[in-house]
C-alpha cells in the first residue's frame, strides 16, 4: 500500500529548482552575510557557554563570505544589511517627538550610509586592503556616535577583548579566504594568529566595598514625562529607596531621570537629603542652573547632595550637532538641547573613586581610561523592545574587558547589569567538563 503524501501540495510554493543566479537569492545571500556580521547582538539575548564560543567564529565566517564577493553592489548591500542589524532601533525615538513617518526614514539612511561605507571599502583593489577597510570602519564616528565597534566580536569567545583579539580575528578570515596559500601553511598560520589572540589572563577589576541596590523601573517612555505622573512616579522611588534602608544596603543606585524633573529646591530633594543619613542615594534627573539645561546624576550622602552634568550628548536626541535651526523649526520645535558638564566625572565612595556616567557615556572608551569603577544610569525606554540595550551592554562589556574596569548600571526599561572583565571561556569549559564527569 503506498502513502498518499496530500501535505505536500502546501509547500508548493518552494521551487522546484533554485535559481543560483536570481537577484532574490543573492539578496538572500548577502542578508545572511550581514547576520554573521551581526550574530554576537542577537546570540546575547540566550547567552550561554555554547553561544559564546561560536558567535566570533560566526564573525569569522560572515568576513570570509564577504570578500568572496565580487562587485560593489554587493558590498553596498551587505553594509546596507548590516547598519540596518545593527542601528535599527534608532528611529523608535522619533516617535515620542511624534514623528513617527521618520522611522522607515531613519532606518533606510541608515542603511545606505552603512551601505556607501562598505561600497568605498571595496574600492579598494587588494582583498587584504578591503578586509583593512572593512576594519577600520570601527573608527568613523558620524557626529561622535561610535556605537559601530568590531570589538563586540570579541566579548564573547576565546579572543581577548583588546585591538590584538580583534586584529587576530580579522587576519584569520584573510588567511582561511586566501587561495594562494597551501593548505598545511594556511592551516598554521591560523592556527597561530587564534592562539595570539586567544585571551590568557583573567583582569582584575575593583568591586564596590558596600553593599548596593541597582533599582530597575519600567516605565514607558510615553508616560515618564506626563505631569500628572510625576509624583506618582517619584513617590514609587522612594520606597524603593526605603526597602533599599529597610535591606540594610549603604548605597542604592536609581535610574537616568528617574525623578523626571529639575530635582533643585524641591520637596523631594529636602526628603533625599534626609534619607542620605541612612544610604548613600544616586539618582538621575535634570538641573537647571543659569538658564542652562543639564541632564544630570545627584549624590545624596550624609545630608549632602552632589551634582554631575552629562558631558557626551546623543546627537540629534539630546543636541543638534548640524542644521540646528533647521531641525528646531521642522522637527523638534518644543525641545530645549542639554548643555555639557565635564568631560569626566568622578567622585569618592566608601574611599573608592568612582567614575560617573549616564546612559551613552557608559560606552565612551575615553570613560574606561583611568577608571576603576563605573555607576552608570540609563534611560532606555526611548528604544524599548529593541535590540538596543544588548549593544549597549556589549559594548560596556567590551571596554570594561579591555580596561579591566567593573559596572554598575542601574536602568530604566531593560535591563540592569553588574559587568566585570570576562573569564577566560576554556577555563567554563574546563569547570562544565568537570560539572559533566561529576553526574
Amino acid at each position: 500500500m503506498k502513502l498518499k503524501l496530500n501535505f505536500l501540495p502546501y509547500f508548493s510554493f518552494i521551487p522546484k529548482k533554485l535559481n543560483t543566479n536570481s537577484t532574490i537569492f543573492k539578496i538572500i545571500k548577502v542578508f545572511c552575510i550581514a547576520i554573521l556580521l551581526s550574530n554576537c547582538i542577537y546570540l546575547s539575548f540566550f547567552e550561554n557557554i555554547f553561544t559564546q564560543t561560536l558567535s566570533p567564529f560566526l564573525a569569522i565566517l560572515g568576513l570570509i563570505l564577504l570578500l568572496k564577493r565580487k562587485k560593489a553592489k554587493e558590498y553596498f548591500l551587505v553594509g546596507f544589511f548590516t547598519g540596518i542589524l545593527w542601528f535599527w532601533w534608532i528611529g523608535l525615538s522619533s516617535i515620542y517627538f511624534n514623528l513617527n513617518y521618520l522611522v522607515p526614514i531613519i532606518v533606510l539612511m541608515v542603511g545606505i550610509f552603512y551601505g556607501i561605507l562598505f561600497s568605498l571599502c571595496y574600492l579598494f583593489k587588494f582583498d587584504f586592503l578591503r578586509l583593512c577597510g572593512i576594519f577600520c570602519l570601527s573608527f568613523i564616528h558620524p557626529f561622535g556616535f561610535d556605537w559601530f565597534n568590531w570589538g563586540i566580536f570579541t566579548v564573547y569567545g576565546f579572543f581577548d577583548s583588546s585591538y590584538r583579539g580583534i586584529i587576530c580575528l580579522f587576519l584569520m578570515a584573510y588567511f582561511i579566504y586566501e587561495g594562494y596559500i597551501s593548505r598545511y601553511y594556511k592551516i598554521a598560520i591560523v592556527l597561530i594568529l587564534f592562539f595570539i589572540g586567544c585571551q590568557y589572563e583573567e583582569k582584575k577589576a575593583q568591586t564596590l566595598n558596600l553593599t548596593y541596590k541597582l533599582i530597575n523601573t519600567d516605565i514607558s517612555q510615553e508616560q515618564k514625562f506626563l505631569q500628572k505622573n510625576l509624583k506618582t512616579n517619584s513617590d514609587n522611588l522612594i520606597r524603593e529607596i526605603l526597602k533599599a534602608i529597610e535591606e540594610k544596603k549603604e548605597l542604592v543606585v536609581l535610574p537616568e531621570t528617574a525623578f523626571a524633573f529639575n530635582l533643585k529646591n524641591t520637596l523631594y530633594e529636602n526628603l533625599l537629603k534626609e534619607l542620605s543619613y541612612k544610604i548613600t542615594i544616586i539618582t538621575g534627573a535634570f538641573n537647571t542652573d543659569q538658564n542652562l539645561v543639564y541632564n544630570s546624576t545627584y549624590i545624596f550622602k550624609e545630608g549632602n547632595v552632589y551634582t554631575l552634568n552629562k558631558h557626551y550628548l546623543v546627537p540629534f536626541g539630546e543636541e543638534i550637532p548640524i542644521f540646528k535651526n533647521l531641525v528646531q523649526k521642522y522637527f523638534l520645535p518644543n525641545t530645549q538641547e542639554f548643555s555639557k558638564g565635564p568631560l569626566q566625572s568622578k567622585y569618592k565612595l566608601n574611599n573608592q573613586i568612582i567614575t560617573n556616567a549616564i546612559c551613552y557615556e557608559a560606552t565612551k572608551e575615553q570613560n574606561y581610561q583611568n577608571s576603576h569603577i563605573i555607576i552608570a544610569i540609563s534611560n532606555n525606554a526611548w528604544f524599548n523592545y529593541s535590540s538596543e540595550y544588548k549593544l549597549q551592554q556589549l559594548l560596556m562589556k567590551f571596554y570594561a574587558n579591555k580596561y579591566g574596569v567593573s559596572v554598575y548600571h542601574a536602568v530604566n526599561g531593560k535591563e540592569n547589569a553588574v559587568i566585570k572583565p570576562k573569564k577566560m571561556l576554556s577555563k567554563e569549559w574546563i569547570d562544565l567538563f568537570k560539572k559533566i564527569s561529576k553526574t
